[in-house]
């Protein structure tokens, strides 16, 4: 009685691969620029917080450089 040999999985063609990677780094690139405006958003709220806190300062008298 002979074994029967299970076949063996098939290996992705070169394209499939070639997709595979791309659908992966489109992902990626998307993940990094929602990441990146985010960062660029709270960039801007601090820097809002700061604008808004020296010229409070300054109002009060508080920020003297000399």
């Amino acid at each position: 009685m002979a074994q029967r040999t299970t076949p063996e999985p098939e290996q992705p063609s070169r394209l499939a691969r070639i997709i595979s990677f791309l659908v992966r780094a489109h992902r990626t690139l998307r993940e990094v620029t929602a990441a990146t405006d985010h960062a660029a958003k709270m960039l801007q709220k601090v820097q809002a917080a700061w604008r808004n806190w020296v010229q409070a300062a300054e109002n009060r008298g508080d920020l003297r450089w000399t």
